[in-house]
C-alpha cells in the first residue's frame, strides 16, 4: 500500500497553489474536508493530525491550495485502501455456526507411511442436527465407504459398497454429547478456539477474504495437534480447518493431515440423505 508522506504533500502544495477561489469557498472547502478527515477510524487518527499539522504550518499563503490538498490526501487514502480491513470476531464464530441446523464441507485426509508414502482419501459430509451425519469417503475417485451416524436413532453404519458388506454399530453407550460428534466440524472449531491461539492475519481463499488462527493442542488427531482455522471477515463463517497431528493407524503413529472447506452453511438437506438404504444383497459383519 502507498503512502502519501510530508514531501509529497509540500510537493502538491506548491503545485496547487496559483488556484485562488473566493473567500466562502475556500472556508466551505476546508471545514469540509477537516471533518472528513476526523470522521476516519481511530487507527487513522495520528495520520490525519499529521497531515493537519503539515497545511497549517505551511508558508504558502492560499488557504485554497490546503482544501484541495486535504481532498485529493482523503481520495489518496481511499485509493490505496484505506483503514486497515475488517477482522472477524472470534467469540462469534461458534455462536453463529451453531444457530445453523444443516452444513455439507469436503474433507481431504492425508496418511504418510514410511518412505514417505502418502495415502489420501477424499470425502463429502452431510450434517443436520435433526437426522445425523453421514460421509461419503473415496479413494481414485471410487467410492469405498459411507458412513451414517444417527443419534435420534442411536445408530451407525459403515457400509462398503465395493465388498457390498456394512456394519450396524449401536451407539447407545458411546453416543458423543451434543454437538462433540468428531464427524461435525464444529467439534473443531470448539477445539481450536477454546484454548490458546495465535493470529495468522488475512489472506484470500477461493477469492473470499479470511482471517486465520493457529492453536497447537491435543485433539481428535493425537497429541501435539497443529489446528488452523480460515474464517469469512465479511460473514464470520468458517472457511477452511486445517489439522496436522500424529494418529493410531494399523497400531502404530502416523502422520496425519486433514483439510475441510468447501463450506455450505445453512444449506437445506432432506432426511432422505440420512438413509441407508443398504441393498438387500450386502452381508452384515461383525464389528
Amino acid at each position: 500500500m502507498s503512502k502519501i508522506d510530508e514531501k509529497e504533500i509540500k510537493r502538491r502544495f506548491e503545485v496547487i497553489s496559483r488556484f485562488e477561489p473566493s473567500p466562502e469557498v475556500t472556508v466551505r472547502d476546508l471545514e469540509r474536508a477537516r471533518d472528513n478527515l476526523i470522521e476516519r477510524t481511530t487507527d487513522w487518527q495520528k495520520r490525519q493530525q499529521n497531515i493537519w499539522r503539515i497545511i497549517m504550518k505551511s508558508k504558502i499563503t492560499k488557504i485554497a491550495a490546503a482544501a484541495v490538498i486535504i481532498v485529493a490526501v482523503i481520495l489518496g487514502l481511499t485509493i490505496t485502501g484505506g483503514p486497515d480491513i475488517a477482522s472477524v470476531t472470534w467469540a462469534e464464530v461458534i455462536e453463529k455456526v451453531e444457530q445453523i441446523p444443516a452444513l455439507s464441507f469436503d474433507m481431504t485426509t492425508e496418511i504418510t507411511y514410511p518412505g514417505n508414502e502418502k495415502l489420501t482419501i477424499q470425502s463429502e459430509n452431510y450434517v443436520a442436527g435433526d437426522y445425523g451425519t453421514k460421509s461419503s469417503l473415496y479413494m481414485n475417485g471410487e467410492v469405498f465407504v459411507v458412513k451414517y451416524r444417527l443419534p435420534n436413532k442411536n445408530l451407525a453404519y459403515i457400509i462398503r459398497p465395493k465388498d457390498k458388506t456394512y456394519m450396524c454399530i449401536d451407539l447407545s453407550d458411546e453416543q458423543p454429547a451434543k454437538g462433540q460428534d468428531t464427524d461435525d466440524p464444529r467439534t473443531w472449531l470448539k477445539m481450536i478456539l477454546s484454548g490458546d491461539y495465535t493470529k495468522l492475519g488475512h489472506k484470500t481463499i477461493d477469492g473470499i477474504e479470511v482471517e486465520g488462527i493457529e492453536s497447537n493442542t491435543s485433539g481428535i488427531a493425537g497429541k501435539d495437534t497443529i489446528m488452523r482455522l480460515w474464517v469469512d471477515i465479511e460473514t464470520n463463517l468458517p472457511v477452511r480447518i486445517e489439522v496436522e497431528g500424529q494418529k493410531m493407524e494399523a497400531g502404530e503413529k502416523r502422520p496425519h493431515r486433514f483439510l475441510t472447506e468447501n463450506f455450505q452453511w445453512n444449506v437445506g438437506l432432506d432426511e432422505s440423505i440420512f438413509e441407508p438404504n443398504i441393498p438387500p444383497d450386502y452381508k452384515m459383519k461383525e464389528r
